[in-house]
């Protein structure tokens, strides 16, 4: 692309549209789609011989997903772009958008040949317990009751849910995660939230059928043990794609998903048991990289390298969620 000074954001701008198409589409068709003009006036667009005005600029920004704010902090090297676009979790339909959004940066990252997610876990990522219908729902129940102080009973919420064709989206994300080459770092405690989730519903009642918390204790066990097999064997997956699974003795203290993408990666910061923070900004995403590359050298690599350590850490995190169903 011809660098004109002149013109710096409106470079920018295509700069960053072009980082968020596949090899094979061309920057001045897709262009032209989104405003709806000609391949010739995209043409000059692109090339900075016709100034794009305001709305061409909110209209492709909001086309191609990019924060107005990306402009702000080229220009300002102590500012960052950040993207918080939080759920209506009165209208359920949202989680339904969520889950689509979710599934649609996956199967991007899928598809490029060096995509990678990196990812620091306080709590259990959502990619491993999306593969169980009545823990994620769970975590949306728990989201719900105490953020917004959902008034109905777990069984209840379940019903909602499930009108909304929720499950058919989390199985695709779990397949898709499945097909990603991905490193974790867990903790000690990165069960614990999901534990003392549990135990707060149960005795405040929230569950109509007593045998729904130890449904969900089966199926954290179940996930624990595709984690440590995961872990045994380096891989993910039926293709078999590269898994890294470190453990660190530091608290972690959020959960930090890095989609490490070529020429545009983007960070999601955990917030409120299931929303985020979404994060484009070059130099934090690079942050973030660096922080978890130097987590992961005080950390033990556990997969591929050290079954016995490995067996360890599971076993121990199986024995929370036995002594918790004990207490049930």
């Amino acid at each position: 692309m011809k660098n004109n000074k002149k013109n710096y954001i409106q470079n920018l701008l295509f700069e960053q549209i072009q980082k968020t198409l596949p090899a094979n589409v061309a920057l001045v068709n897709e262009i032209s789609d989104s405003l709806k003009i000609g391949v010739d006036s995209a043409y000059r667009r692109i090339r900075g011989d016709k100034l794009i005005n305001f709305e061409e600029t909110v209209t492709l920004c909001r086309h191609f997903g990019i924060s107005l704010d990306l402009f702000l902090s080229k220009m300002d090297k102590n500012t960052i772009q950040c993207i918080f676009a939080p759920l209506d979790i009165n209208d359920f339909s949202n989680y339904l958008t969520y889950a689509q959004e979710l599934l649609a940066v996956l199967e991007n990252i899928k598809s490029l040949s060096d995509g990678e997610i990196i990812l620091s876990a306080a709590d259990i990522p959502a990619f491993h317990f999306l593969a169980y219908k009545e823990l994620t729902y769970f975590y949306l129940f728990s989201w719900n009751k105490n953020i917004c102080n959902y008034k109905d009973n777990f069984e209840e919420m379940c019903k909602i849910l499930d009108s909304h064709d929720l499950v058919k989206y989390y199985e695709k994300i779990n397949i898709n995660y499945q097909q990603i080459p991905s490193t974790e770092v867990w903790t000690a405690n990165t069960i614990d939230p999901i534990i003392k989730l549990l135990n707060y519903h149960s005795e405040m009642k929230h569950f109509n059928d007593k045998q729904i918390p130890l449904l969900i204790c089966e199926q954290l066990l179940d996930l624990m043990n595709k984690v440590q097999n995961r872990m045994n064997n380096s891989t993910i997956g039926s293709n078999r794609v590269p898994y890294k699974f470190y453990i660190s003795e530091i608290d972690i203290g959020n959960t930090y998903i890095l989609f490490k993408k070529p020429g545009k990666s983007n960070c999601l910061i955990r917030l409120f048991t299931i929303n985020g923070l979404n994060i484009v900004d070059e130099k934090f995403c690079q942050m973030v990289e660096n922080w978890i590359y130097n987590l992961t050298k005080r950390s033990v690599l556990i997969s591929g390298t050290s079954e016995k350590e490995g067996f360890k850490f599971f076993d121990n995190q199986k024995e929370k969620i036995k002594h918790f169903m004990k207490s049930l």
